[in-house]
Parts: structure tokens; sequence; C-alpha cells
């Protein structure tokens, strides 16, 4: 069946009489995006945007990130009609703050049914300095400031400040290929009003300046992380004492499919001008943030705006009731749910691939295989007992089988490094006898090879930094268990891949270090090193967390300590125990997953049946050594 989205059907706009209202001043809709790998849903998009403007105008609103769709639902009380534009933000603070990151799978989520339900989603990033780590505040990190020498080290490569950098758009990349891979194209507005003085990443004219780091950005997404979903909006401030011209700030015909403005203040006819006259004849123009609406004489004069996005909380001080029911029920404005549109229909589903890129076909098999189980019955699974360095692992299904006269679908193995034969002729064994492998990966110190012991600060940057004695005793370590991980890969084996587990308890060395260049970052350097030195495309990766806790000592929070959507397959959740409550574990687990699988973990007991009919969403369960089974093997 075909797919129509709200962009494709503003396409289709034109055969619905809109076309024979043309001004002279209207693009022809043909424009083409500058990513030329862009996927047909972005392409709809922007030719829909293209082909209505001159006609009529997209209303929008945005909203924080953690408000979810709060502003938008106020339009429509207001008005009877949902905007267009579904606005949202990344973020950048924490707790319960509006503008809070742990907002952001909530907003994933929302954007994804308001794209279902005619939507046309337009993202901004607030975004942190290189510098810091989120969260932060407002006004000391986003609207901080770099100095000449940090400006230069992030557009240089190597750096630490572009490592810095790199990682922390990483994070933002993982979000988009969530909604990559649900088939949601997005308006995407990266570094916003870079002519003004405000903001950290602003106020550089010229080739070296805000531009280039908008090119780096897109570079980095569409050529690394192929982020092929995204329109790309340019976005300056209308100009004044502390904005500069727009034309110092562009980044170039290949770098922007949209141009926009923001304008707080009267929409001179000469801030349209200025952006007719970078944007040629095919290339849409809107408004990316205004407060007051422009009026609909303003539209007549300046037909060219293709959207409007009213900011949270602005657009109803901005504007009254009656302004927004005239401009909202307007014949050349067109709000989600227009009858001109046909509704959108849900995107096809598509095989769920790795995020291993080249991954070997027997891990695409096993990755498709834990959502199929989900879909179906709990995927049952046991640990088994810890190996040595010179031992095969103790052998538990017998007591689960005993139990239920069916074995483990799934074994879980852990191991610190070692290669010996025993180990691999266990892993064969299991997956020969078409049992799921999960290799658990909790290895000592690399300073010293001790189990147990926090690293100091000065260590644990010691450790992430290339080139010192900590750092190459790290990489031996990871060469190490990559040696065994590879015969397995030559065998067509492929594992579930579970490094560095609890990473949000003090349990281990690794663990308790919240943030972008804590516990996560020892993840995503661990993938990096694996997958591009060692050249494993064997694995599912594993982020396994332990029960967030509460109070004082507690386990920390998920996403203080999540790598990435980039840097994890499915997620499986640490738990002592299972007692009945009414917590859906599994759901919270899910909605932060963002629809990758989830999976229980148990280290003493198992749990009774009725809490498992109470908690479906679990894809596989695994339970502590010699403990009898109560789900049944897919």
């Amino acid at each position: 069946m075909r797919r129509f989205s709200a962009a494709t059907a503003l396409v289709l706009l034109l055969s619905f009489g809109l076309a024979g209202t043309a001004s002279a001043q209207s693009p022809q809709p043909n424009a083409e995006p500058v990513d030329h790998d862009a996927t047909p849903a972005a392409r709809a998009l922007l030719r829909g945007m293209d082909g209505i403007s001159g006609h009529a105008t997209l209303s929008g609103q945005h909203n924080f990130p953690n408000s979810v769709s709060r502003y938008s639902d106020r339009i429509y009380d207001l008005t009877g009609s949902f905007p267009a534009l579904f606005g949202q933000d990344f973020g950048f603070a924490g707790g319960e703050d509006k503008d809070s990151v742990l907002g952001r799978p909530a907003m994933i989520a929302e954007a994804i049914r308001q794209y279902r339900a005619g939507s046309v989603i337009a993202l901004t990033w607030h975004a942190v300095r290189p510098t810091d780590d989120e969260p932060v505040t407002f006004r000391d990190s986003v609207q901080g400031h770099l100095t000449d020498w940090e400006w230069k080290q992030v557009l240089t490569p190597g750096t630490d400040l572009y490592n810095r950098w790199c990682r922390q758009v990483d994070v933002i990349a993982g979000y988009l290929l969530e909604l990559q891979d649900a088939g949601v194209p997005v308006l995407f507005r990266p570094y916003h009003e870079m002519n003004g003085n405000w903001f950290w990443w602003g106020g550089r004219p010229g080739p070296d300046g805000s531009a280039a780091l908008y090119r780096q950005i897109y570079n980095r997404f569409v050529h690394v992380h192929r982020l092929n979903n995204v329109v790309w909006v340019w976005n300056v401030n209308s100009p004044s004492a502390n904005a500069g011209a727009i034309e110092g700030y562009y980044p170039g015909d290949g770098y922007a499919d949209v141009l926009s403005m923001d304008i707080y203040s009267a929409f001179d006819q000469a801030y349209y001008d200025s952006m007719i006259g970078l944007a040629g004849p095919t290339r849409p123009i809107a408004l990316a943030e205004v407060g007051a609406m422009p009026t609909l004489d303003v539209l007549a004069r300046q037909p060219r705006w293709t959207y409007f996005m009213m900011w949270s909380g602005v657009g109803e001080g901005a504007n009254t009731p009656e302004q927004l029911a005239a401009m909202f029920h307007a014949p050349n404005v067109i709000d989600r749910g227009d009858p001109r549109l046909p509704a959108p229909q849900p995107a096809p589903a598509a095989p769920p691939l790795p995020i291993t890129p080249d991954a070997i076909p027997a891990a695409k098999t096993l990755f498709a295989r834990l959502f199929e189980a989900g879909n179906k019955v709990v995927l049952s699974g046991q640990q088994l007992v810890p190996v040595s360095a010179s031992s095969a692992p103790s052998a538990a299904e017998p007591s689960s089988e005993a139990a239920t006269g069916k074995p483990p679908g799934l074994v879980e193995i852990s191991l610190d490094g070692t290669s010996d034969k025993p180990l691999l002729t266990s892993i064969r064994d299991a997956a020969k006898s078409g049992q799921i492998v999960l290799l658990r990966w909790a290895p000592p110190r690399p300073a010293d090879g001790a189990l147990t012991g926090a690293l100091t600060d000065f260590e644990w940057q010691e450790l992430l930094r290339p080139g010192t004695d900590l750092n190459t005793r790290w990489m031996a370590q990871c060469d190490a268990v990559a040696a065994l991980l590879k015969q397995l890969q030559q065998e067509h084996i492929a594992v579930l891949w579970s490094p560095y587990p609890e990473p949000n308890t003090h349990s281990y060395w690794w663990a308790g270090r919240p943030g972008p260049e804590g516990s996560a970052a020892l993840v995503r350097l661990l993938y990096e090193r694996l997958t591009t030195h060692d050249g494993l495309h064997n694995l599912i990766w594993i982020w396994e967390p332990a029960s967030p806790g509460f109070g004082p000592g507690g386990n920390g929070g998920l996403a203080d300590y999540y790598p990435g959507s980039l840097y994890a397959d499915a997620l499986t959740l640490d738990v002592e125990s299972v007692a009945p409550s009414r917590f859906r574990a599994d759901r919270m687990l899910s909605n932060f997953a963002g629809g990758k699988p989830v999976g229980l973990r148990i280290a003493s007991g198992s749990p009774a049946p009725s809490v498992l009919e109470g908690q479906t969403g679990w894809q596989w369960i695994v339970l502590p050594p010699a403990e009898s089974k109560t789900t049944a093997a897919p």
C-alpha cells in the first residue's frame, strides 16, 4: 500500500484547485533536497512545501520538550484546529525543567504520533557548548561563549573539543534515526538564529564562522550517520543591533533546503525580500519562530512564507483569541486535518536492522528474532555459572528443562575476555542448538586488574584520552575480548553483547559516572574500538542499567547514563527480584527505549506467573542460575 504522509499530502494540494491561485512570485514545485539520498518522505515534504509556496501557509506551534504537546493542544482549545506544524526541541536542562533532556524519549514518541495524525514535524536543538556536559542552564551554556581558540578546536577534526562535539551531536543523531526508522520526515533547524550574538554558536560571520559549524553537523549527520529523513532548515534572526546581516552566515546552496527567519517584531518587507534573494525561485522560505503571527494582509504581500511557527507560551500572549481563530480558519492557511489533505497512512513495516554497519546476516536474523519474540511470547533465558580464565560455564539448562520440559531460548554467559577453547565450545554448542547467546562482559580495571574499586577522576580522564598509558591498557583489554568474538564471527555466529553492565550503580569501576563524559562515554569508545578497529559485525549491542533508585545512594536515572540510540540495539533492565506491583517496569523501559527491544534480567528468584501477566512488554527474561523458568521458549 502506498503510504501518504502529511508532507506528501501537501504536494496533492495543487490538484485541489490551489495551482490556479499562484502569484508571479511563486516558485515551481521542483526543489530537490540538498541530500541526494533523501528519503521519499523527505523529498515529498520539501516538494510539498515548494508547491504551496505563494498559495498557502502552514500554521505551526512550538512545544517545550518536557511539555510534550501542551501548546499545540492549547491552540486547538482556542481555535478548534490543530497547527499543521508540530514544533519541538531536544532541550538542554535537567530534572523537571520544561527544557529537560529527560523529555526526549517522550518527545520522539509524540512526534511519531503527531506525524501519524497528519502533522509536519519541525525540530530545534538548543545545543550545549562542547566545553560543557548536559544538563546545563540556558544562560551559562546555551548562551555561553567560546574563545576564538576553542571555536577553532571545535572545527578541527581530532581535537578534544571536536571529539566532544561529535559525542554530543551523535546523541541527537540517534533520536533522529529513530524517526527515520519510523518513516517520519523532519524539518531540522540546527544552530538557529546564528546571526545573533546570544548563543555560543552565533555571531561569527564568514566562511569559518557559524556557517562552518552548520556545515559540519550537516556532513556528520548525512555522511557519517546516513540521516536521510531530514529537510535542512537554515535559520537566522531578523537583523538588528544584535543580529548581523544574514548573507554573512549563509552556508551555501548545498546545505539548505529551506531558508527561514525568526521575527519577533514587525514583518518588514526588507526581511522578506532578503530571504527571497537568497532562496531564489525554487527553495521555500519560512518563519521558523514568531510571537505575534503575520496578519493575513502580511501574507498577501509576502506570499512565499510557507509556514509560521509560534513559540511556546508566546502565541496566546501575543495574539488575541479572535486573531488566532481568524488565522486558523483563513482559506489560505493550512492546519492539521485540512479537508483538502488526505489522511497520512502508517509507515510500512520494515525489517529491523542492528546499529552495527555491515552487520553479518546472522546478526540481522538474531536482531529480528528479538522483535518476533515480543510479538509472540516472552523469550526465556537462563544465566549460566560465570566462567573463569580456565573453565567453561557450568550448564544450568537441565534444571530449567526439568521444570518446563524445554531448554531456555537464551543463555547468558559472563566472561572476562578470555579466549580459551572451553568457552568457545559452550558458545558454539548453544548456538548450534538454536539458543541465543548473551555475553555479559564485566572486565577488570585496566589499571591493575582489580574487579572493584572506582577510578579517580584523573584516572578516568586518562582512560578516555587516546595515547595515555591507561587508554593503551584499555585498548589491549578490548582487543583481547575481540579476538574471541572474531572467532565467532568467522563461524557466522552472532551474539547479544552486554558490556559494562549496571552503569547507574556503584557496583563496578566503570559505574556511577553520569553524563556524556561518564560511563556512557566508555560504551561509545568500546563500540568504536570493536566495530571500526577490530572489525566486529556480529554483535547485537545491549545496554544494561539497573532499576533506578530513589533517595541518597540510590541507583541513578537511565537518561544520565544512556550512551544514546546509536550505541544500543536493545535494553535490559537488571533487577534483584520481581514482585507484584502496579508499576509497569516493562512500559517504563519500553518508552525510554523508543521502540527498541527490552528485556529483564533477574538476579535472584523467579517471578510468579501473575507478575508476568501484568508486564507483557518484555521480549526476554533472564533468570538466575539453577532456577526454574516460568516463561516458555518460542
